[in-house]
């Protein structure tokens, strides 16, 4: 069915208000911690990309911490189309530029070092999380649900963290989102596309497409996840061979629950990272929830059990941290979230309301998403991240 034009200004008006939110909450944590623009990238005296920030900005006085990883944002998008020279400012070269697509805008956008790429990283990152904002009010209206959920995704903690400390997280599940936003409304060149920038900005956004595809099984859903994880392949396995060496997970990946039994014995016990505690427990409480009331015969429901189950075989940095747990969490929040938003959302082919309230199998013809769519956290001061 078509959304009423009233709904989508709607969409667009919550969209706008929550990026506006989320750009103030932003701003007053950087003034809150000394005022200066470059403590957006986060960078540290003992951090990777300590030495490039010093020949860059030689009259700022750095902390005395590693930083996070929002410096070697900045060093990438620096030399943005070089694998080279930014190298050397990265902890696991390979590693980070596995997601190049922020520092490729942001080095096309604004070529060279300097103060004016650090603010074109943050109105890009502002950016992005307004089309995701929109892509989740847009899928919350496009099934029955409200346009003020287009609000809640700028002010979710784990986007509030990705763009304070400027990585490709929020941008990440922000193109995702759009790119499943077009899918449901028969956009699929488009949305493959979008769906390439999202792998490209942060490979595990594949879980949202993937989902997508898992829930539609037709050709051209399938094509919203298998195009992106063919171009997002290819790309890791270019780095291989132009960025040799070896680079392990650090951590990033273990048995199922081995990484939240280590947060939380580890760290939350002791009182230490409590905005990735509420960050981990939000992302699971929502996720475990939404599953629970809307099943897998929701469009969404397939994405959130991939991405309950990416959490579950989370280790304990990217879980426990404040830095980490927020962002870990956030695609999954945000699923979550538009699931338990739009109860009407029209079952997926094969699914039918079985007696009871639950779904079951069938060969029936139950419409698709197509078919009804035509239409602040403080910046904590530790290393690493996934």
């Amino acid at each position: 069915m078509t959304v009423p034009a009233v709904e989508t200004r709607s969409v667009a008006v919550h969209a706008l208000v929550g990026t506006m939110l989320l750009a103030l909450l932003v701003l007053g944590d950087v003034q809150r911690l000394g005022g200066h623009p470059l403590g957006l990238v986060q960078p540290g005296e003992r951090g990777p990309a300590a030495e490039l920030i010093h020949d860059d900005f030689p009259d700022v006085e750095l902390p005395d911490s590693l930083g996070l990883d929002g410096q070697m944002t900045y060093a990438m998008a620096r030399d943005a189309w070089s694998v080279d020279a930014p190298s050397d400012s990265l902890d696991r070269p390979r590693y980070r530029l596995q997601r190049p697509l922020l520092s490729w805008v942001a080095g096309t956008v604004h070529p060279g070092p300097g103060m004016g790429l650090v603010w074109t990283l943050f109105g890009l990152g502002l950016t992005a999380v307004a089309a995701g904002a929109w892509a989740t009010g847009r899928l919350s209206v496009s099934w029955g649900g409200p346009p003020w959920v287009a609000a809640l995704f700028p002010v979710l903690p784990g986007t509030f963290m990705a763009v304070r400390v400027t990585t490709s997280d929020a941008v990440g599940v922000a193109l995702a989102l759009l790119a499943v936003a077009l899918a449901a409304r028969g956009r699929t060149t488009l949305a493959v596309g979008i769906g390439v920038a999202a792998v490209l900005a942060k490979e595990p956004t594949l879980l949202v497409l993937a989902g997508w595809a898992l829930a539609h099984r037709t050709p051209r859903h399938i094509a919203v996840a298998v195009v992106p994880a063919a171009v997002g392949g290819a790309w890791m396995v270019g780095l291989r061979i132009l960025v040799p060496g070896a680079e392990g997970l650090n951590g990033d990946i273990g048995l199922p629950f081995v990484g939240l039994l280590g947060a939380a014995i580890d760290i939350w016990s002791e009182g230490r990272e409590l905005w990735g505690l509420a960050g981990t427990v939000l992302a699971l409480v929502l996720g475990i929830t939404a599953l629970a009331r809307r099943g897998l015969r929701h469009p969404l429901g397939a994405a959130v059990v991939l991405h309950l189950a990416f959490l579950l075989v989370a280790g304990s940095n990217p879980l426990g941290t404040s830095f980490g747990g927020t962002r870990t969490g956030l695609a999954l929040t945000a699923l979550a979230m538009i699931a338990l938003a739009t109860p009407d959302a029209p079952p997926v082919p094969g699914l039918r309301r079985a007696p009871g309230g639950k779904a079951s199998a069938t060969a029936g013809t139950a419409p698709t998403a197509d078919d009804t769519a035509a239409v602040s956290l403080p910046a904590v001061a530790v290393s690493g991240g996934r």
